[in-house]
């Protein structure tokens, strides 16, 4: 485990794997922060315990509803990197090749989040268009 510990290309890795894991918490926190902004809980328990008075609604706020598809689109697409990444490094990546796939992965994800965010498109089309190809190309670097 030291000799994998001490490997450039899988430090690398799991650097960006605790930042996008990091990531995806704040994510979440950031929906809570809209929900308690919106008023926005679907659920009575919720309504009646942080809500202030707010009553439980029959559907998600729209702010709401815009930061869970952003958790649903991590929830998709940053386990891929995960494994993808894993076997990547594990198959005797270099450290340049693993610095580059992983954190241009990891970027564009941080960005595709603002962008989602702040409804900005193409950025967030490009964004995820940037990440799936890292993900392609440690696809391919494994298979050949």
């Amino acid at each position: 485990m030291t000799e994998l510990a001490n490997d450039p290309a899988f430090q690398t890795y799991a650097t960006c794997v605790a930042v996008l894991a990091l990531k995806m918490i704040v994510s979440a926190m950031y929906t809570g922060a809209q929900r308690r902004r919106s008023s926005g809980y679907v659920n009575p328990e919720d309504a009646r315990t942080f809500g202030g008075g707010a009553t439980a609604a029959p559907e998600e706020q729209p702010a709401v509803a815009r930061a869970l598809r952003i958790q649903r689109n991590d929830g998709e697409n940053i386990p891929i990197f995960f494994a993808l990444g894993l076997v990547y490094v594990l198959s005797g990546a270099s450290a340049s090749g693993a610095a580059m796939y992983c954190w241009t992965y990891t970027l564009a994800r941080i960005g595709h989040t603002f962008a989602y965010a702040l409804e900005l498109q193409p950025w967030r089309a490009l964004l995820f268009g940037v990440g799936t190809l890292a993900l392609i190309g440690m696809a391919v670097q494994i298979i050949f």
